[in-house]
């Protein structure tokens, strides 16, 4: 995926609040890229090795509106 800029981020916030993360995803991942993510999230601890990346950090800052 490329660097996601500001439009790239409300629209996945809005994704979020309706759940349609999975349209999201698909739309801005290759195919090949959007099942391993989507095999990761049904992970629970892969999930969490994710998440706990510097780059996953920072964008779940961005779409919490946190600036530390």
């Amino acid at each position: 995926m490329k660097n996601l800029n500001q439009s790239d981020i409300n629209e996945l916030k809005k994704s979020v609040e309706n759940g349609t993360v999975d349209d999201f995803i698909d739309k801005k991942l290759s195919p090949q890229a959007s099942q391993k993510l989507k095999e990761v999230l049904s992970d629970k601890s892969a999930t969490q090795r994710l998440l706990d990346t510097p780059e996953a950090k920072s964008l779940l800052q961005k779409l919490m509106n946190k600036q530390d």
